[in-house]
Formats: C-alpha cells, sequence, structure tokens
C-alpha cells in the first residue's frame, strides 16, 4: 500500500482494528491446512507402508503427464508471488497479467492430471487389481479438488482486478482496502500450500510407482 503522504494517523488508528478482525480468517486458514495436511500424510503413509508390501507391477509407466503438471503448479506459484508484489505496489495492470498467467497454469494442470489418471487407467491399472492404487486415486483426488476450489477463487480474483484496471477510482478504493490485500494474502498462503503438497506427493508418487 502506497504511504499516507497527507500526514494523517488514520491507517495507524485502522491498524489495530484491521488486525483483530484478520486474526480468525488467518487462525481458521491455517487449521483448515494443518488438518488437510495431516490428512494427506496419513494418506500417504498408509500408501506407503501399503506399496511396500505389495508386489509393484513391472510394467508400470510413471505418466509424464504428472511432471508437466508439476511444473505448471511450481510456475503457477511464481507467477501468483509476482501478483502479490504487485498488489502491494499497487500496479493493477501488472497484477491483472501475472494473475492471468498463474489461472492459465492452473488450467494446464489440472488438465495434465487428468490425462495422468486416464494413462494411468489405459495401463490397465484398477482399483481392484491393487488397493495402494486406491490410495493413488484418493489422494490425487482429493488434492485435485483442492486445486479446483482454488482455481475458481482464482478465476474470481482475476474478474476482479480486470475490473479495477482502467478505472482509477474502483482501483484507488480496491487498493486502500485493506481486507482486499487480507483475501489475497490468504488464498497465496492456500495455493502455495496446495503446490507445496502436490510437490511432496509427486515425490511419493515417482519413487513408488
Amino acid at each position: 500500500m502506497k504511504k499516507d503522504t497527507t500526514g494523517s494517523n488514520t491507517s495507524r488508528t485502522l491498524l489495530p482494528i484491521y488486525k483483530e478482525r484478520s486474526a480468525p480468517y488467518k487462525a481458521f486458514l491455517f487449521y483448515a491446512l494443518l488438518g488437510s495436511g495431516m490428512l494427506f500424510l496419513a494418506l500417504s503413509i498408509m500408501y506407503i507402508i501399503w506399496n511396500s508390501q505389495q508386489v509393484a507391477p513391472t510394467n508400470v509407466q510413471f505418466p509424464k503427464s504428472f511432471v508437466i503438471s508439476t511444473l505448471a503448479l511450481l510456475f503457477s506459484s511464481y507467477t501468483l508471488s509476482i501478483s502479490r508484489n504487485y498488489h502491494l505496489q499497487d500496479q493493477a495492470q501488472n497484477m491483472l497479467l501475472s494473475m492471468t498467467a498463474s489461472l492459465l497454469l492452473a488450467f494446464v494442470f489440472i488438465a495434465f492430471q487428468v490425462h495422468a489418471i486416464i494413462s494411468i487407467l489405459e495401463q490397465g491399472l484398477y482399483v481392484n487389481i491393487d488397493v495402494s492404487l486406491l490410495f493413488l486415486y484418493i489422494i490425487t483426488g482429493f488434492h485435485f479438488l483442492h486445486i479446483v476450489v482454488g482455481t475458481i477463487y482464482l478465476f474470481y480474483l482475476n474478474l476482479k482486478s480486470f475490473d479495477i484496471w482502467k478505472d482509477p477510482v474502483k482501483s484507488l478504493i480496491y487498493f486502500s482496502n485493506k481486507f482486499e490485500g487480507l483475501r489475497f494474502e490468504l488464498f497465496c498462503s492456500y495455493w502455495y500450500f496446495c503446490t507445496g503438497l502436490w510437490l511432496f506427493l509427486f515425490l511419493v508418487f515417482f519413487y513408488s510407482l
């Protein structure tokens, strides 16, 4: 947010109120991500244990689509971090461009995740053949749901940033609203969590398949 050149103490007065109101949102996201992370960890451990006790099929090929989708998600987090910097600098146009790049990369991730699962099924690897595949489908499906929800909200943020792009009044109101910044900050934390989580899952699947 830009510095107040008028010498007003309004921002300092509102800061405690902002911290008080933002604390529940941050706490909710923290515990939600913590619970989600523990669930994924438990599922991954069960998957690894079960997979280690079974004879792995020798004809399984690790889907290359997983690699492409991982790169897409990593780059989307990078472009989102750029958007976050532009948001702090009140640069609506650059923020819109970088957020659009993040949205497109999110669509790439979704498309290649679907392609990866289809390629696994085409190898004849179904749930009724190996129970460990059930864990794989549950884990990837649950993470896929996280990304879809995040992508929908990212699309909403893109629409909002497009709305303020060429309107100086709306842009001023948007960047002056600390709670708009809070929403963006919380979403970035959510997206970084999903990215780090998928990177962990990718390594688990890579060394197990």
